[in-house]
């Protein structure tokens, strides 16, 4: 019962990913990512050890390839497992199970990949990766995997056990750039529609992102957070 985004831009160097389940806190299991390496998303019967040991071969100097299937080798449940990685430079490689619910599957696109499982529909992945293309080109790459999450949800989004469509109760959004302190990491843990507040928790955020690596690298004579929003309203 989740859909999930992996996306790059390689103008700006970030990396990202955006989730949407029925699950509760999402964010806390689901993602893994190295802005300077990848972003992984382990999903369906998540176990985050798949995505820590991704990127952990990734250091290691593994291809891709081998460092995607070996971590799966590695776990004794794989055909529950749904795993997508997506590299800083564009590859991107997709285990899906045998033993996840329909509909499952996955669509790249250019500069991402969308996967989900027991989905609506088969339509939806593919409006998700359309929706990724058609942001406007000054869009963010944060805003563009939130808008994604939204063209899911528009196409029919996850199903139940009965196939009727089920809003989802917890969503992430995290946007990573290798030579920022911390990343943009946004989830909404419980929620009666989580998509639109994650959209609304990013609104208010972006705004501030900047703020708060000022404030970690040099707090001196920075104002008030108000002030500084004020300042940047008036630019």
């Amino acid at each position: 019962m989740t859909f999930s985004v992996l996306g790059r831009d390689p103008s700006t160097g970030e990396l990202g990913i955006a989730i949407a389940t029925y699950s509760l806190a999402v964010g806390a299991t689901c993602p893994q990512v190295d802005p300077r390496l990848g972003v992984v998303t382990t999903q369906s019967s998540t176990n985050p050890s798949i995505g820590e040991k991704v990127i952990a071969r990734l250091k290691s100097g593994d291809r891709p390839s081998d460092a995607l299937r070996l971590a799966v080798e590695s776990d004794p449940y794989p055909e529950y497992r749904q795993i997508a990685l997506l590299t800083y430079d564009g590859e991107a490689i997709v285990h899906n199970g045998s033993n996840t619910k329909p509909f499952t599957g996955s669509v790249l696109g250019e500069n991402c990949v969308a996967i989900g499982n027991f989905l609506s529909n088969e339509n939806v992945l593919g409006s998700m990766v359309t929706g990724f293309g058609q942001c406007r080109e000054e869009a963010t790459l944060a805003d563009r995997l939130i808008t994604t999450l939204e063209a899911g949800k528009s196409a029919g989004g996850q199903a139940g056990p009965d196939g009727k469509p089920l809003t989802e109760r917890s969503a992430c959004l995290i946007v990573a750039k290798a030579e920022e302190l911390f990343p943009i990491d946004l989830r909404i843990d419980l929620s009666l529609d989580a998509i639109p507040a994650l959209r609304r928790t990013y609104n208010a955020y972006h705004p501030m992102h900047c703020y708060y690596l000022t404030r970690a690298h040099n707090p001196v004579d920075l104002p008030f957070q108000d002030e500084w929003m004020k300042r940047s309203e008036s630019v």
